[in-house]
C-alpha cells in the first residue's frame, strides 16, 4: 500500500505538468489561428454581399484557380460553375448565404473548412430551400483565402 501511495504521489505532479503543458500548447495554437479565422469570416461576409447583389464576377472572385465542385457523378471547374450561376441569376434565383457555424483552420495554417446553412430560391416565386454546406478553403500566395471546393 505504501508503494502504491508513493507511486501515486510521484505521478500526480508529473500528470499535472504534462496536462498543463498540453493546455498551454492548445492556447498558443488558438492565438496563432485567431487572425486567420477573422480573415475567413470577413471573406464570407464579403462573399455573402456578392451573392445578395447577384454579382457573378464578385462571387467567382472568391474561387481559387484550382476550384472544383462535385456535381452529379463528376467534378466541375470554376468556368462551369460561373456559367451555372449566370443561368440561375437569369432565372431569378436568390440566396441568403451562411456565415459559418463551424470554422477550423488546419495546424499548418494553409487549409480551412467551414460548415453552415444557406437558403436558396432557384426561380423567382419558388419555395425557399434550406441547404447545409461544407466548404474547403485554401490560403493563397497573397495570404487571402479562397474556396477550392464546396458542397
Amino acid at each position: 500500500m505504501k508503494k502504491m501511495l508513493m507511486i501515486i504521489s510521484f505521478l500526480c505532479p508529473v500528470c499535472l505538468l504534462v496536462c498543463g503543458r498540453e493546455q498551454t500548447e492548445t492556447i498558443s495554437l488558438s492565438e496563432k489561428t485567431m487572425s486567420e479565422l477573422k480573415a475567413i469570416r470577413e471573406m464570407y461576409s464579403a462573399w455573402a454581399k456578392a451573392f445578395e447583389a447577384k454579382d457573378v464576377d464578385r462571387i467567382c472572385s472568391y474561387f481559387a484557380e484550382d476550384f472544383v465542385i462535385p456535381y452529379g457523378d463528376s467534378l466541375r471547374d470554376k468556368k462551369w460553375y460561373r456559367e451555372f450561376l449566370e443561368k440561375l441569376v437569369s432565372e431569378g434565383a436568390a440566396w441568403t448565404m451562411f456565415l459559418p457555424e463551424r470554422l477550423e483552420v488546419s495546424a499548418s495554417g494553409d487549409l480551412a473548412y467551414a460548415v453552415g446553412y444557406y437558403d436558396i430560391v432557384r426561380k423567382a416565386g419558388a419555395k425557399t430551400e434550406k441547404r447545409c454546406g461544407l466548404d474547403v478553403l485554401k490560403k493563397q500566395k497573397d495570404r487571402s483565402w479562397k474556396f477550392v471546393s464546396f458542397r
